[in-house]
C-alpha cells in the first residue's frame, strides 16, 4: 500500500475529497452516498495518513508516499 502522510486531518480529507469528485462518486453528484476512496487514519506522531494506493497521483504526490506508517494505538485495545 502507499500512503501520503498530511499535518492535519482536514488536508487529509481535502486530498480525499479531491479523488472523489475526480472518480465522481454519488455524494459530489447527488449530495448523498460515497464520498471517499479512502479516509485518513491518525499516526502514532499525529499526523494523518491516507491510503493513495488507488489514487491517481501527480508526481509529486508519487515522490511523498511511503509504504508504511504506525498508527496511534487504539484506547479500547489495552
Amino acid at each position: 500500500m502507499l500512503y501520503l502522510i498530511y499535518a492535519s486531518k482536514e488536508a487529509a480529507i481535502e486530498r480525499a475529497d479531491e479523488e472523489g469528485k475526480e472518480i465522481g462518486y454519488s455524494y459530489w453528484v447527488n449530495g448523498t452516498g460515497t464520498r471517499w476512496l479512502t479516509y485518513p487514519d491518525e499516526t502514532i506522531d499525529h499526523t494523518w495518513a491516507l491510503d493513495v494506493t488507488d489514487y491517481d497521483l501527480d508526481d509529486s504526490e508519487k515522490a511523498s508516499t511511503v509504504d508504511h506508517y504506525t498508527p496511534l494505538p487504539d484506547p479500547d485495545e489495552d
